[in-house]
């Protein structure tokens, strides 16, 4: 057995055996793309065939964006199975073939790192049962809030409606029951704001999906929801937002607010493992509907980071720096 599927067997056993309950006689399915590192559907397939799982491997065709629907083949197996693992280099999680596995009772997690290495170190090696409790407070907390404020010290200052919404991403990758949903790393709570409430200015910072690492900030503004004007940035990177958010429909849209909360998680040039890291922030554009609480629906969503945060929720700091308050 070569020395990387070594490495990441532990974090595979943990994730298919306890994580996501996986039981003798259930489909299991595994999707990933021609990126994914092999050694990550190899050892999860080992994990499954241990414990009497039906498992099965999808290898597709990377998709162009994260957010877009996998092949109507692909989404007919993932409404036919019990537990799904989606390790592909763009994110299944905001797509409708997720919305209808998980409508169909389909737990597991949509959207994980495509490289053996991710798996290997940094936020996939925490205890996300630690990590759980951490995103129940914070959950409870922001599902009674009505007014997020959030600044970061890059010159993030957007504000927005969370009334009547609730977190919907705060299960840590802990998904034993039918149609529970999360993504991996474990390690953020997040919510999508209420269409059309979100005003004033995002800083994009080290990472965004779809445009790799951000090494001169992209600054956004938004108005009434939506995203406006970008400005700032890598003259390449700004022009293929723009292009997104100009020929995309609903694009625009600020889609989602989350938290990090993984003390493990590494600042990397992959959004998937950042996001997740203590004491930041991720706001994402393009789709919030469906199963995640939104009414949006879009073809695309793109993670954006946002690092040394100070968040406010109706006025009282929960978040200041980076540091939990709560």
């Amino acid at each position: 057995m070569n020395s990387t599927l070594v490495s990441i067997t532990p974090v595979a056993r943990r994730l298919v055996e306890d994580y996501l309950a996986a039981k003798a006689g259930e489909n299991f399915l595994i999707v990933v793309d021609t990126r994914t590192s092999p050694e990550i559907p190899d050892a999860l397939m080992a994990q499954a065939l241990a414990l009497g799982c039906d498992a099965a491997v999808m290898t597709i065709a990377p998709r162009a964006r994260s957010g877009e629907n996998p092949p109507s083949h692909c989404a007919a197996a993932m409404k036919a199975a019990q537990v799904i693992v989606a390790a592909a280099s763009s994110s299944l999680y905001h797509t409708q073939a997720k919305a209808e596995a998980q409508q169909a009772g389909a737990r597991g997690v949509l959207n994980a790192p495509f490289t053996a290495e991710a798996w290997a170190n940094g936020a996939m090696t925490a205890d996300f049962r630690e990590i759980r409790p951490v995103a129940e407070r914070l959950r409870d907390l922001l599902k009674g809030g009505k007014t997020l404020r959030l600044t970061s010290l890059a010159g993030t200052d957007l504000t927005a409606s969370m009334e009547g919404r609730r977190p919907v991403g705060w299960l840590t990758a802990l998904c034993r029951e039918p149609g529970q949903i999360s993504a991996l790393p474990g390690g953020e709570v997040s919510l999508p704001p209420v269409e059309g409430t979100a005003e004033g200015r995002i800083v994009i910072e080290q990472v965004m999906s779809d445009l790799g690492q951000i090494e001169t900030p992209l600054e956004l503004t938004v108005q009434d929801g939506n995203v406006t004007e970008v400005r700032g940035g890598a003259p390449a990177q700004a022009e293929r937002l723009r292009e997104i958010l100009r020929t995309v429909r609903n694009a625009a849209n600020i889609a989602e607010i989350g938290i990090g909360l993984n003390p493990k998680a590494r600042l990397t040039d992959q959004i998937t493992e950042t996001k997740k890291r203590l004491g930041t922030a991720h706001i994402a554009v393009g789709d919030n509907a469906r199963e995640y609480g939104g009414s949006v629906e879009c073809d695309v969503h793109l993670d954006g980071m946002i690092l040394d945060v100070t968040i406010e929720l109706d006025g009282k700091k929960i978040v200041d720096r980076g540091e939990l308050l709560f």
